[in-house]
């Protein structure tokens, strides 16, 4: 009887486990809904690093609301990365990649690939 109402319980256990990981969409997703900048970046990426330190010292992320995810350790962010590039701006990706740092413009459809095409593009948007 004991073993029965254990088996019953990990049955339950499991199948809650397993509909609490479906039904929620990942942070990275509800994040890009509040800004139409995403930044996609990678942790160990020296150029990212490049972009998010103009970012910090010229005081972007106050004047600019930028969504920032990271892409090399984050399979939920490497997917949503993915997904809009292939929506966006197919032709950015190549059979080696998507390049990260990476600056998405989600409501005006555009695309910044690198360090010099990121920073001049948000020099000129938050003026």
């Amino acid at each position: 009887m004991i073993k029965k109402f254990f088996t019953v319980l990990v049955i339950i256990v499991i199948f809650f486990g397993f509909y609490k990981l479906t039904s929620q969409k990942p942070a990275s997703i509800i994040n890009t809904s509040d800004s139409d900048l995403v930044l996609f970046y990678g942790n160990t990426c020296p150029h990212c690093k490049d972009v998010e330190e103009f970012i910090s010292k010229n005081k972007i992320d106050q004047k600019l609301k930028i969504s920032q995810l990271e892409v090399y350790d984050n399979k939920p962010n490497s997917i949503l990365f993915a997904n809009i590039v292939k929506e966006i701006c197919p032709d950015k990706s190549t059979p080696e990649g998507i390049p990260v740092p990476f600056l998405v413009n989600q409501k005006d459809k555009q695309c910044f690939i690198g360090t010099p095409d990121i920073t001049g593009y948000l020099t000129k948007k938050s003026k």
